[in-house]
């Protein structure tokens, strides 16, 4: 490889790196223009909550924030990329947390996912931009704030077994808030996410 072929590569990765540090601050602090611009737009997103165009996360993040309660709150804390880019196509994978702070039967709890995001992204009039975001769940837990007043059975009477292992109190958790889980979360491991490596493989052309 060129020094020049080799300095646009480093540039590329770093723009791309770049964008989706973005993407988490801008969705946590209800920045909508800035996330709007992380993705092309006929880009699609396929998370816990919504699988469809990327236009959707972002109208529907908005209403999300409007009924935010005082003191809770969302963040992704996203990892270090890593990015193969041929040309003007990129497929990128890193590892991500999401913390929420939220109130269920008006005791506060912690809930935390891990989770990884598959990205297919391009270049397009010299900007790089998602074309596609998938999240693929690893495990997650839910945790009193402060334990004292939780009833006993709170946890004991949780039927978690509609939903998959790798997202149960996500779900659980959407369910609360009026949201409805969507029908095909992707689990580590599983014959989807190795459909999605083999899906960026080929969107690079190789």
């Amino acid at each position: 490889m060129s020094n020049h072929a080799l300095s646009t590569l480093i540039e590329d990765e770093h723009q791309i790196a770049s964008l989706l540090i973005r993407w988490g601050h801008a969705r946590d602090s209800d920045d909508w223009e800035t996330l709007a611009g992380c993705f092309h737009d006929d880009a699609t997103i396929h998370i816990s909550w919504i699988s469809g165009p990327a236009k959707d996360f972002i109208t529907r993040s908005q209403v999300m924030a409007t009924t935010r309660k005082p003191g809770e709150h969302i963040r992704h804390v996203i990892s270090g990329p890593w990015i193969r880019v041929n040309r003007d196509r990129a497929f990128s994978r890193c590892h991500a947390n999401l913390y929420i702070r939220t109130t269920l039967d008006g005791h506060e709890f912690d809930l935390q996912s891990w989770l990884r995001f598959f990205d297919l992204l391009e270049r397009r009039d010299n900007i790089w931009r998602i074309v596609k975001r998938t999240a693929v769940y690893e495990k997650d837990r839910l945790e009193p704030v402060d334990p004292r007043g939780v009833p006993k059975d709170f946890f004991t009477n949780m039927d978690l077994s509609a939903f998959p292992a790798s997202a149960k109190f996500l779900c659980y958790w959407l369910l609360r808030i009026g949201l409805s889980p969507s029908p095909g979360i992707i689990s580590v491991y599983s014959d989807q996410e190795r459909s999605l490596r083999e899906e960026g493989e080929k969107g690079l052309g190789y």
